[in-house]
């Protein structure tokens, strides 16, 4: 689905008891382009700029009504050239870019921009009839007369920013105004605000699904206890937030269902950090519900980023506040290695001292240990004393699911797999949006022996949490499963995933080696060995040899299938080394 982009066209703030739109225009751009009634773009003197090509028209209308006029190559590929291949998308939106050039160069216009990810229009040079709030004497169609039936994903959004449209009026551009932000995002307080979604037009089903969705957003993330969450009034958020951060919802009905679109916004400006459009069913409230999951799931992923934005243009100041001291052990904890954990463990010391009741810090404290032990590799009889700091957490805060899930954990890396489940799923019923309660759910049964159960769980753990940066443990569980069963070729597929963002995660060369070679590509799985197996043979077998098993033979299984070409350790070599 392609997400709506209303939500950008409403960036406005206040000068001078007005309201103008918030992108920066010059006194006098270079170009006009105009997107009511029939599409055009004019020069600054006038002339018509003459664009024959469809595509060429429908490539400045989504850029120009873009946050910043900037779009990225896959965006644009995949909304105008969706229905062609991979490779032809690319090539041709390369040479739609380079006519487009040759025509503006003609009119004395230099005015688009490009690199090898984003595609922009120059905001300084560049105005859009669509950036003026005016009303119009006569209201006129966005983009008349454009379509391109071939390619459903741009027609599905053209259909969106038409509806927006049709519920505003719009006046030439009486003036064109230079505008500046009116405030430093670091004045306001790191909250996000929950504006109460909104139904297109008058429909009641969509009025009465808009109602769900807050409802179920609002349960869905006040279960992220981490998370800052205030409660929004919608208009008053609109012009003067109170908050860094606002999300917005707009319903639109669609043919039986609902089409809901989620945009993330940081304030002052409503720049737009994060937006998904997901496709709804009244009819299938489970279904509705695992959407919210996953969108609470991408708030949470968005506000970490954005966050750590801010945490590097400020880590040299000292730290004001709990909520930024909390937030900089989290970010810590996210870096996933020894230096890092190590300054968490800093700003823990220091927190402890000054409140020693906090639970957010018994959470994190308790969530560094636990990294730590795997990142050391750590053995079961340094297990206790991280038990016992799970526990005082989990008092602290008996309605966390980190809590239970951290101690489902620590019992699957002890091999307990049943008392792990029901740790597990305890977190699952806290929270059934906590992906890493899924994740770890499905370990206890591939780990036990028996991977058929394990698929399910972790695909729905991917499912819920698409931005989440520890996906690599999700997707090596999935694909040891997929080994495990034989279905080499998915495993296969799942290792290079996981090496496209993780190269250096040893269990993705050991499913990539052992998948090729079971596959009979023995020469690939010497190539793919050779890249880290071969160069850190310590890395890869202390890796192994920690993974928490029930039946050990497993362990050499996935030796021999490594190194199928070698001797290795029996079974129960191995066995008598764990």
């Amino acid at each position: 689905m392609v997400a709506s982009n209303q939500l950008e066209l409403s960036a406005f703030i206040r000068v001078g008891g007005e309201t103008f739109s918030g992108y920066v225009m010059s006194d006098q751009p270079d170009a006009l382009i105009y997107l009511f009634g029939t599409p055009r773009v004019e020069s600054s003197a006038g002339r018509r700029v003459e664009i024959s090509s469809k595509k060429a028209i429908a490539l400045l209308a989504t850029l120009a009504t873009a946050d910043r006029f900037e779009r990225s190559r896959t965006w644009l590929q995949r909304v105008l050239w969706g229905s062609r291949a991979q490779k032809q998308a690319q090539s041709s939106l390369r040479r739609e870019l380079s006519n487009l050039r040759a025509v503006f160069a003609q009119a004395g216009l230099d005015v688009l921009r490009s690199d090898n990810r984003i595609v922009s229009l120059d905001e300084s040079r560049v105005h859009v009839d669509v950036s003026d709030e005016h009303g119009r004497g006569g209201k006129l169609q966005f983009c008349e007369g454009l379509d391109l039936a071939s390619e459903e994903e741009f027609e599905e959004w053209l259909r969106d920013m038409r509806l927006h449209f049709d519920r505003e009026t719009y006046d030439r551009p009486r003036s064109i105004q230079r505008v500046e932000p009116v405030s430093d995002r670091s004045a306001l307080p790191p909250y996000i605000a929950v504006v109460p979604p909104t139904a297109a037009g008058h429909d009641a089903a969509a009025a009465m699904m808009a109602r769900s969705i807050g409802d179920g957003l609002s349960v869905a993330l006040t279960r992220m206890r981490w998370l800052p969450i205030v409660s929004g009034d919608g208009e008053h958020d609109r012009q003067t937030p109170a908050c860094r951060y606002l999300l917005e919802t707009n319903i639109i009905p669609s043919e039986g269902e609902m089409r809901a679109t989620f945009s993330f916004l940081e304030m002052p400006g409503r720049i737009i950090r994060w937006t998904d459009t997901r496709t709804i069913s009244p009819q299938d409230p489970a279904s509705a519900a695992d959407e919210i999951a996953r969108i609470a799931n991408c708030v949470g992923a968005s506000f970490d980023v954005c966050e750590q934005r801010h945490f590097d243009t400020s880590a040299s100041g000292a730290i004001d506040s709990v909520n930024e001291e909390l937030w900089r052990i989290r970010f810590h904890i996210n870096q996933f290695n020894r230096e890092s954990f190590a300054k968490a463990r800093i700003l823990i010391d220091q927190g402890m001292r000054k409140t020693p009741e906090n639970g957010e810090l018994l959470m994190l404290q308790a969530n560094l240990e636990l990294w730590q032990h795997w990142v050391d590799r750590a053995t079961a009889t340094t297990f206790r004393d991280l038990a016992v700091l799970i526990r005082a957490a989990m008092r602290a805060d008996p309605l966390d699911a980190r809590g239970p899930l951290f101690n489902g954990i620590l019992e699957t890396w002890q091999r307990r797999p049943g008392s792990a489940r029901t740790h597990l799923e305890q977190a699952c019923a806290l929270d059934p949006g906590l992906g890493q309660a899924y994740v770890h759910l499905g370990s206890t049964y591939y780990l036990a022996g028996d991977p058929e159960p394990a698929i399910d769980l972790l695909k729905h753990a991917l499912f819920l949490t698409p931005l989440d940066p520890k996906r690599f443990l999700a997707l090596g569980a999935l694909g040891t499963s997929y080994w495990m069963l034989g279905r080499y070729e998915e495993s296969l597929a799942t290792a290079q995933t996981i090496q496209a963002t993780h190269p250096g995660y040893v269990l993705a060369h050991v499913l990539e080696t052992a998948s090729l070679a079971a596959m009979g590509r023995t020469g690939e799985a010497r190539e793919v060995r050779a890249e880290l197996i071969d160069r850190k043979p310590n890395l890869y077998r202390g890796m192994l040899q920690w993974m928490p098993f029930v039946d050990r033979g497993w362990i050499a299984k996935l030796r021999q299938a490594v190194e199928f070409d070698r001797i290795v350790p029996s079974s129960e070599q191995l066995a008598r080394c764990s």
